[in-house]
This record gives C-alpha cells, structure tokens and sequence, in this order.
C-alpha cells in the first residue's frame, strides 16, 4: 500500500485512490503520457519527473493511471505492474507535511501538494456533484512512480493518465489532505514483526491537529500486504470519523517479488461531509495482521476537504456504502528469495552494501548480536526481510547504515526490495 516519495522534487508515499466524477456539462476528459522509462530485467523503477498537465484554468474532477507501453497499449500487471504513483502540484504547500525527510536524512521542503495517488488496488473515489480540485493553467505538476518489472526482459514504459477537467463553471474547491502514519518521510515505510499468535494484531499511529475546519466529502486509503483496516478518528470529540478497509484478490504474480497488495480499499462520497473543526486533534491508525511478518508496509489516507464553518463536535454523518467493498482476511504469502545467496557462513557482524550485493552473502551470528549494514553506494538499496522469525527492513539508502539486534533465532531470508532478484542474504542465528 508502498507506500508516496517524490525525491527532492516532491515526496510522498503510496496511497491509492483515483478522482472520479459523474459526467457534467463543460467536462472534458485529457489524455496525458509522461516520458518513458526503461525497467530493466526482474527490475524495480522508481522515479520521479515533471509531467504535463491541462493548459487552461479549471477544475480537476477526475483521475485515472495506468502503465502503458510505446504503442499506448496497458501492460497487464503480469508484465509491469504500477505499484504506485502520486501526482503533487509544485508551488503549493501540502496541507500536512512542509519538511520532508529525504532518503539520506537531510530535510527538504516539500514545496508541492499531493492531490492525487493510486496503488495496486486502483480505487475509485467519486467527488460530489459541484466539487472540485482548482488549479490553474499555469500550475506545473510532478509525478512519482514505482514499477515492478515480472519478465526476464526490459520493458520501456510510461504512465499515461486521463484527467477529467471541467472549465466553463464554478465548483466548490476542495483542498486535498494527506494523512500517513510515518507523514513526512520520503519512504515512509514501517515493518511488522509478525511475532504474535494467529488473529493478533500490530498498529502504528499518527496525529494531526487540523489547521482549519471544513468538511470532507470524499476520500480513499491505502495499505500492504496483511493490512487489517485503516481508521481515521477525532480524539477531541472521541468519535470515529472513517474506516477504510482492504478488499483481497489480486493475482500472485509470479516471480513474486513483493508481498501482494489489496485490489481495492473502502472509499466514501458525501456531499454533507465529515465534520472538522479547526484545533480537532484527528487520529490515523494502521492496524495489521501480526502472526506473519510483513515488511515495508504503510498506512496512509487522502481525503478532500471543502474549508467552511462547522460546529464544534457536530455529529458525523453515516456514510454511504461503497458498493466495491468486501472485507475479508488478508492472503498469507511467505516471500521466496529469487536468488540463494552461495559460499560458507561468516562469524561477522558487519558487511557493506553497495551496487548490487551485500558484502557477505550468508553470515552466523549468536542470538543477541547486532548486525550492521554499511551502505556504500551509489545507487539506494535496503535490507528487506523476506521470510523468518522477526519482520524488519530498513529504508532506501545509498549512504549510511543500519542496525539490527537479532533476539529471536532461526533463519532470516534477506533481499534489497529494490534489486530482488540480484540482491539476497541469508542470516542464521544461532
């Protein structure tokens, strides 16, 4: 549900919901495609890039994505799948983030507004008729994406959106809110250990104190593989707002180089609106299955909201049904390592890691040891854990290390979830 990370140009984190609108007079749909990309072998292609967008003042009511190849065909996902994309206006401050912690730790402002992501699950969010995503002729937008490249031969794409825009009327203007459990990071990932017994639960948390009251009137979410639900609540009026849950039945795509997502999320639509005040402390919980590991995941919701006037602590509406919803028990995939890693165990406690292989292939350790990983560049990896007695993972470095104390013993299949195919350890613990 990785993730939204625009680099130094924008970052973010998939999430995962396209705008939709029904047709309205004066709507036109504009079809754009962003310069191609080249995604190498078993290869994962993130990037970030500056993208076309409508020429003409307006107001955007709807967005789609998809991959498609040079003849403008879609790639199924067996072939490339978009396992996220974020679209972000340059110029304009985000509602919730204006520093972002950037892969090598320096903080950069973000200096562009996330207003549109999409993940696996493809949802759709329908604004309400009379609402709309202002933006101007000359506003510049910019893109992140990540794709997943499932065949043994290089694959040269783009992203190719269409976006419904309307000109010749005023809407409601609606400002986009980006709610993520780990805000503020370019990955903005956390891991669960998967220690617990079966139907156990691991939740992380995030607080935001709204700027400013309004009304949301549509909104979407996104998590990972073993996602449970995603709840937006009010702490000062200790009264759920929203809960998004995750719909199963993506196709295992094979080689499985990630733990699958879901293929839909809860979303809503409502004119009336989710009531928030400004001051309201609003709550984002992440909740996750925790008798498997589950390992770069994320939490993260985008809602819109039409600023105005609401009383303080104003009963929330109940919500229509999203009749795509089906909740049910996440898939229990354990991920295989797409390479075994060769040579004897080492009593180390170190390696490097650097373009493309971890310093030492299989290592031994006592059980307490920490291990570290010093990453040497130039080109980010990570440690991933793929299979084994405690989830974890380390961000996207390039330079830096990474530590990790080892109390649990057993077996721990590792792999960069950047390069999965060329990149694998196995750390036995003794």
């Amino acid at each position: 549900m990785s993730v939204l990370r625009l680099g130094a140009v924008v970052a973010a984190l998939g999430t995962a919901f396209a705008l939709a609108g029904v047709a309205r007079a004066g709507e036109q749909t504009l079809t754009f495609r962003s310069a191609s990309v080249t995604v190498a072998p078993y290869g994962v292609h993130q990037t970030a890039m500056l993208i076309p967008s409508p020429g003409v003042d307006g107001y955007v009511v709807g967005v789609s994505a998809d991959v498609v190849d040079r003849s403008g065909a879609p790639e199924p996902i067996t072939n490339v799948m978009l396992h996220h994309v974020v679209f972000a206006k340059l110029g304009y401050p985000d509602a919730t983030c204006s520093q972002v912690r950037g892969y090598d730790g320096r903080q950069l402002g973000l200096g562009a507004e996330r207003f549109f992501a999409e993940g696996e699950e493809r949802t759709e969010v329908v604004l309400p008729a009379g609402y709309g995503y202002p933006n101007k002729g000359t506003d510049r937008w910019a893109m992140v994406f990540m794709l997943m490249n499932h065949r043994k031969l290089a694959e040269t794409v783009s992203v190719q959106y269409t976006v419904r825009y309307v000109t010749d009327e005023t809407l409601v203007s609606v400002r986009p809110y980006w709610f993520d459990v780990r805000n503020c990071s370019a990955d903005p990932i956390f891991s669960v250990p998967g220690t617990g017994k079966q139907f156990s639960t691991f939740a992380r948390s995030s607080e935001l104190v709204m700027p400013e009251s309004g009304r949301f009137v549509a909104g979407g979410a996104h998590l990972h593989g073993g996602g449970l639900k995603l709840e937006l609540s009010s702490g000062t009026c200790g009264v759920p707002l929203f809960t998004s849950e995750p719909t199963w039945g993506l196709p295992l795509v094979r080689p499985v180089m990630h733990e699958p997502g879901p293929k839909h999320m809860t979303t809503f639509s409502a004119a009336p609106g989710i009531p928030v005040s400004a001051g309201d402390r609003v709550r984002l919980r992440a909740t996750y299955d925790n008798s498997l590991p589950h390992t770069r995941v994320m939490g993260i919701m985008l809602l819109y909201l039409a600023p105005g006037p609401v009383t303080a602590c104003e009963r929330v509406p109940t919500l229509p049904a999203d009749p795509l919803s089906s909740p049910s028990a996440p898939p229990r995939v354990v991920l295989p390592l797409l390479k075994q890693p060769r040579g004897p165990a080492r009593l180390v406690l170190s390696t490097f890691v650097s373009d493309f292989q971890y310093g030492a292939d299989r290592v031994s350790l006592k059980r307490g040891s920490t291990f570290r990983w010093q990453f040497a560049g130039p080109s980010r990896h990570d440690v991933t854990l793929a299979s084994g007695p405690v989830g974890f993972a380390s961000e996207s470095l390039a330079q830096g290390s990474f530590r990790f104390r080892f109390t649990k013993a057993g077996t721990y299949r590792l792999f960069c979830s950047l390069h999965p195919t060329q990149m694998t350890q196995i750390i036995t613990v003794r």
